[in-house]
């Protein structure tokens, strides 16, 4: 063979060889920056958790989900169409809360709960466009009295998916004025409950909002158009810069954050480095994009299969005091070119709740130290439940959230409240009453609440009052 056929395989060689290298150092890149998540060994016995002073430690609700008689929203007429919601079920008197503030709380306190995260219905408080009803304003402000007088931190969400019935006509979180008309109803908040409310949390999952009623259709507006989606981001993006400018002229105490939904995307082969890549394109895109958008000051969102948003936002810059991160899965990603944006998405083998995703508290440990590393903010587990009709995953599911949570808080991370969802079973969206989420159980017939499995580990971990 000759010297120069030699040299080319030579050549050939070390081509192939540095290809496998830069493979191996980039596959180990990913590991390092995403390893593996581990709990400690006691996550499945009882712990002392040890909550640093002042930890939230609560229940979360939503309005509609809750409240019953919420008939002015885009939901409500949403509900109304056959076949949109599991069962026919409609939400109608819900859990029956605005009738059971009372009751309700005295469980709160039964749970050793210290806060409670809730939303105002925006379509109570303003029916029709520029016209308050100061009836609803007095009753969510009495609810905070009471909460206060029972030792319950209030911490208030403006925007819990539901969008009065006169803004979903005119396009709702697309509409050109809706983050100007938010930012009113901020202010309007901000007045009227500022002096006894310090926790705000703009809005709630808007990337969900966005999926669900852009993507998928099956929410309010029911449409499936990704420019439209994109549209909408950058909607609920804006009303929450709005949102938070306003809160923090109307009371200078305001602390504010909002409530992010996050999934724990995991490579389905850990050493595939396109599954690696398109797994941290997913989650940048799914779980950091709002947060991003505001660290950045610029409007930005990419995902495989959607238009590129990257607009200037400088207005964004510093609306958040605390990262609120939501809770409740883990899905393996695999590049798949005949899939739609060539992503397949799946559940991981454990244990699948109710709702049909996975069981997996590593995931929460995994995206506290995420959300830690990237803002250095405080941070609020806003939301952290399963869906559990028969009882028999939820205790070990609320231990060993809480765990991970310790096991961050011991890492350094700086996290300063856990809130279950949810204090009892309601109305979940397009499930229906399908689902049970809550510590107590409730009779559809009666609303009658009874302790849930689960209640009595969620009491025992909570801080000493």
């Amino acid at each position: 063979m000759s010297s120069s056929v030699i040299g080319w395989f030579r050549r050939i060689g070390w081509f192939l060889g540095g290809l496998a290298a830069l493979y191996l150092v980039s596959c180990v890149y990913f590991q390092r920056k995403h390893p593996q998540p581990v709990l400690g060994a006691e996550s499945t016995t009882p712990f002392a958790p040890d909550w640093p002073k002042g930890f939230l430690w609560g229940t979360a609700t939503a309005a509609h989900q809750v409240e019953g008689g919420n008939a002015l929203n885009d939901w409500a007429r949403f509900e109304r169409l056959p076949g949109k919601i599991a069962h026919g079920d409609t939400s109608g008197v819900a859990s029956g809360h605005w009738n059971k503030v009372g009751e309700d709380i005295a469980l709160m306190r039964d749970l050793g709960a210290n806060s409670y995260r809730f939303s105002i219905e925006w379509s109570r408080l303003e029916p029709r466009e520029g016209t308050w009803d100061d009836a609803a304003w007095q009753h969510y402000a009495d609810e905070i009295t009471q909460l206060k007088a029972a030792g319950q931190e209030p911490v208030v969400t403006l925007l819990h998916f539901t969008l009065p019935a006169w803004l979903a006509d005119r396009g709702g979180a697309t509409a050109p004025d809706f983050p100007a008309r938010f930012g009113r109803f901020a202010a309007e908040a901000a007045r009227r409950l500022g002096p006894q409310v310090r926790w705000w949390c703009t809005v709630n999952e808007p990337q969900v909002q966005m999926f669900f009623g852009y993507v998928a259709g099956t929410w309010p507006p029911g449409v499936k158009d990704n420019a439209l989606a994109v549209k909408a981001f950058e909607g609920l993006l804006k009303a929450h810069g709005a949102a938070a400018l306003a809160l923090r002229a109307g009371d200078p105490d305001a602390y504010i954050g909002l409530a992010s939904n996050m999934i724990y995307f995991e490579p389905a082969h850990r050493w595939n480095l396109l599954e690696q890549f398109v797994s941290n394109t997913v989650a940048n895109g799914f779980n950091w994009s709002f947060y991003e958008s505001i660290r950045t000051g610029r409007a930005q969102f990419s995902m495989p299969g959607f238009p590129t948003l990257d607009a200037p936002a400088p207005e964004l810059k510093g609306t958040i005091d605390w990262v609120g991160i939501n809770y409740y899965r883990r899905n393996l990603v695999r590049f798949a070119p005949g899939a739609p944006g060539m992503v397949d998405i799946s559940n991981g083998p454990g244990t699948l709740s109710d709702a049909k995703v996975e069981i997996y508290p590593e995931g929460l440990l995994a995206l506290l130290r995420e959300g830690w590393a990237r803002y250095h903010l405080p941070i609020v587990i806003t939301e952290n439940g399963v869906a559990d009709s028969s009882g028999v995953h939820r205790p070990i599911y609320v231990r060993q959230h809480a765990y991970a949570a310790k096991q961050a808080i011991a890492e350094g991370v700086d996290l300063r409240g856990f809130f279950h969802w949810s204090l009892m079973d309601n109305f979940e969206w397009a499930e229906g009453y399908g689902w049970r989420f809550g510590l107590y159980r409730m009779d559809l017939k009666t609303l009658a609440r009874t302790p849930a499995a689960g209640s009595e580990e969620f009491k025992r971990l909570a801080p000493a009052r």
